[in-house]
């Protein structure tokens, strides 16, 4: 579950929303976790970062689908 709270403004002065996840499964919280403790980072910064990449691969794929090689 997924639910929008509020905009604030970042250091720099712009727009962002803040989100609350609701993880459901227990091994990937676990996981987040794990890998939060083992590499001294946060769990939202790991969040952040798998969901950068998932939109990245989705774009990836739409690219390949319309025919657009990286590049062009």
């Amino acid at each position: 579950m997924v639910m929008e709270d509020r905009e604030t403004k970042d250091d720099n002065g712009r727009f962002k929303e803040d989100f609350s996840i609701r993880i459901t499964e227990a091994m990937l919280y676990d996981r987040l976790h794990t890998l939060s403790n083992e590499y001294s980072v946060s769990v939202e910064l790991l969040v952040n970062i798998a969901v950068k990449r998932l939109l990245s691969d989705i774009d990836f794929v739409r690219n390949l689908r319309m025919g657009k090689i990286d590049g062009e």
